[in-house]
């Protein structure tokens, strides 16, 4: 039988220490940068966010948030029923995860009954931006105003209530209460709806 050095052994045991080692140091280094990527970013913590499942109503937000979060993407948002208080300051924080530009409006179109909030928030891909809503009690209507974006479907309702609790869903149609439907789209001489789901 052959005998191993000890020389040659304690060689091989120091090499296998600083692999070890160095894995360890790796390991440590990627948890923590995964755990930085994880932590939301100040302006959206204890935001109300718009549930996974659509039709259902998003997790209970931080006691006392001021905010709603609200993504925008190729022809939908994450939500487009959400509920606020009435004549108080809330931030909506509108986060774009679409490959196109869109926009966020609420004016005195499709808002004949209520008070014209001017908002009017362009927000490029991958991007985010923010407004500051205090508005009285309200049905307030708001949508993309890229042309064709609102027909397709990417418009929402915006209650504004007494007391409310903010909150957030997802309309399982994409159709309008008939006050507030957008423009008919004519073929031929015919009216059609805007298209639902």
């Amino acid at each position: 039988m052959s005998e191993v050095r000890p020389a040659t052994r304690l060689r091989a045991l120091s090499a296998l220490a600083v692999i070890a080692l160095a894995l360890f140091a790796t390991t440590a280094l990627w948890e923590a940068a995964l755990a930085a990527d994880a932590t939301p970013s100040p302006e959206t913590t204890g935001c109300a966010k718009a549930a996974e499942t659509k039709g259902a109503i998003a997790g209970t937000p931080v006691a006392g948030a001021t905010c709603v979060e609200i993504g925008m993407h190729d022809i939908f948002w994450d939500a487009n029923l959400v509920t606020i208080p009435a004549n108080t300051d809330v931030t909506l924080v509108i986060r774009s995860d679409a490959a196109a530009t869109h926009s966020f409006d609420i004016s005195d179109h499709n808002n004949t009954d209520v008070e014209n909030l001017s908002v009017d928030l362009d927000v490029d891909p991958g991007k985010q931006g923010t407004v500051t809503i205090n508005a009285p009690a309200g049905t307030y209507y708001f949508y993309c105003d890229v042309p064709g974006h609102e027909q397709a479907g990417m418009w929402g309702i915006l209650k504004v209530e007494d007391g409310a609790t903010i909150s957030l869903k997802t309309l399982t149609t994409r159709r309008a209460p008939d006050r507030l439907q957008p423009p008919q789209r004519i073929r031929r001489g015919r009216k059609f709806p805007p298209p639902s789901v």
